[in-house]
């Protein structure tokens, strides 16, 4: 039998409780250390951004002043466009702790502002401590000349005697920047006034159009309806520009051109060479009584002076390129047809699409007025293939079509119009730098609203009824002869003319301030 074996049992010892909490606190510790350590370090990071913010609070509210300070100086001054020309907006100035720059331009153009700027951009750059701050605002202003008044429709886009229709792909929109005329209407219509006459396809685009509807006192349609331009009276005819006559050069041959005419030309038909260079420095009238034919690859340059191409049956410009200087004029005439079929015929800065901007258009401040087209009695004008034309069409006894791919810049006053294929109209829009004849109020119409008897003339838009309109009314006068930008130029001179008289006789600034408000008490009818 085994022996029993005996076991022991042996308590452990019970750990203190006093170390265990002494270890908890060391934790605690630790913890609040880094705890107080993080808040310190971020409070150290939080300070140099909290006047990083204040500082660019600092600049936005400098940028606001300084320009809240150009326009209140461009306000207190009459001769603040000259004063931003002669560079008063050059140099920096300071505001506070900030330096400002400034700059102002027409919002329109996007080019330095003018006596006809209708819309300023100011934009006003501060610097604070190396951070920068760009306020930017735009403000309307009262033109520094009067608005003239066109006596040839010079504010519609498009303006027919009997029907005008865009079909297809085609496409008739703003010429204007990006930053202004979006709100401004493209006129359109008919003589007749019936809005009914203005047709537009489905698949084609319009953007923007105001259609005349004219003897509106016999409609009721309420007040200002959206689409519709209601005038009270008929709108009056238009006269095609005048052609003047070759008073030398007559033969009864047909004659070929290959190099520059040096006299006026009267002939049986006329023929300009492919390849041929033609530079016009002076009035030149090249008349054909029967067809005048300008072939591929020829190319003309009216550096000065008025050229007139005049056929008396077709007119054919085929490929060929005519450029006009700014001071230069050009007048075409298609007795019976004139046919314009690629190539580019425009001002010598935008004569073919390299000169058009990322909007797929010509700047602004392309004028078209010295480009004319027009055509005799019961004539067709037809612009086609990717022709390229920076003109006015005024041909009130002739149709107009234009298609393909063709680009117009420019308006068209017909007897019909007709836009069609993948063509695209850019015109201008009645933004108010010039007063119409289809503007509701204005100098050209009576207290009644009836149009003056003076503007109502065929005739009126001649070098005598001009002056004698102008002289009438008090305001500046264009016409087909003289476009806006010329009058505007003439009297823009004017005045310098007369400030620096002023300057040389040591008027004072007050007393020139005076001169120059009775100047334009006389000259704009106390505009």
């Amino acid at each position: 039998m085994k022996p029993r074996t005996q076991h022991r049992l042996h308590r452990l010892p019970r750990p203190s409780p006093r170390g265990a909490a002494l270890v908890l606190v060391l934790v605690a510790l630790a913890i609040g250390l880094m705890m107080v350590a993080t808040f310190l370090d971020g409070r150290r990071e939080s300070v140099p951004i909290s006047a990083r913010i204040s500082d660019a609070a600092q600049a936005r509210r400098t940028a606001d002043s300084g320009l809240e300070l150009v326009f209140s100086s461009i306000l207190a001054s009459e001769d603040w466009i000259d004063e931003i020309a002669d560079g008063a907006l050059d140099a920096p100035f300071e505001i506070a702790d900030g330096l400002c720059t400034a700059r102002v331009v027409d919002a329109v153009t996007n080019l330095p502002p003018t006596e006809s700027t209708l819309r300023i951009q100011i934009a006003c750059t501060a610097d604070i401590d190396g951070l920068t701050m760009i306020a930017e605002e735009t403000f309307d202003i009262a033109p520094m000349i009067e608005r003239p008044l066109d006596l040839a429709f010079g504010e519609t886009a498009l303006l027919a005697e009997s029907q005008i229709r865009i079909e297809q792909d085609a496409a008739l929109l703003a010429w204007a920047g990006s930053a202004g005329g979006a709100s401004a209407p493209l006129v359109v219509g008919t003589l007749s006034g019936d809005p009914h006459d203005f047709q537009v396809t489905d698949t084609a685009i319009t953007g923007g159009c105001e259609v005349v509807m004219v003897d509106a006192r016999c409609y009721e349609m309420g007040e200002n309806p959206a689409g519709i331009r209601l005038l009270p009276d008929a709108l009056p005819p238009i006269a095609a520009p005048v052609v003047p006559v070759a008073s030398e050069g007559w033969t009864d041959e047909a004659v070929v051109l290959d190099a520059t005419p040096v006299a006026d030309i009267d002939a049986a038909s006329i023929r300009i060479r492919s390849g041929t260079r033609i530079l016009i420095e002076g009035d030149r009238i090249l008349h054909s009584r029967g067809d005048f034919r300008i072939e591929s690859g020829a190319s003309i340059e009216v550096a000065r002076g008025t050229l007139v191409i005049d056929g008396d049956d077709r007119v054919s410009i085929r490929d060929a390129e005519i450029a006009v200087a700014p001071t230069g004029r050009l007048l075409i005439r298609g007795g019976r047809e004139l046919r314009i079929d690629d190539g580019g015929i425009g001002p010598t800065e935008a004569n073919d699409r390299d000169a058009l901007n990322a909007d797929g258009m010509l700047p602004v401040d392309v004028d078209p007025n010295p480009v004319n087209l027009t055509g005799g009695s019961g004539s067709i004008i037809m612009m086609e293939g990717d022709a390229m034309v920076t003109a006015v069409i005024i041909a009130p006894d002739a149709d107009v079509r234009v298609e393909d791919d063709v680009l117009l810049h420019g308006r068209i006053i017909a007897d019909g119009i007709e836009i069609g294929g993948r063509a695209v109209v850019y015109a201008a829009p009645d933004d108010g730098s010039v007063v119409g004849l289809t503007s509701p109020q204005g100098p050209h119409r009576a207290e009644s609203g009836d149009l003056l008897a003076a503007v109502r003339t065929e005739d009126r838009t001649s070098s005598d009824a001009v002056d004698a309109i102008a002289e009438a009314i008090d305001v500046p006068v264009v016409s087909l002869q003289e476009s806006r930008r010329e009058a505007n130029r003439r009297w823009r001179l004017e005045r310098r003319h007369l400030l620096r008289e002023w300057r040389a006789a040591g008027l004072s600034k007050a007393e020139i301030r005076i001169r120059r408000r009775e100047w334009r008490l006389a000259n704009r009818g106390g505009a």
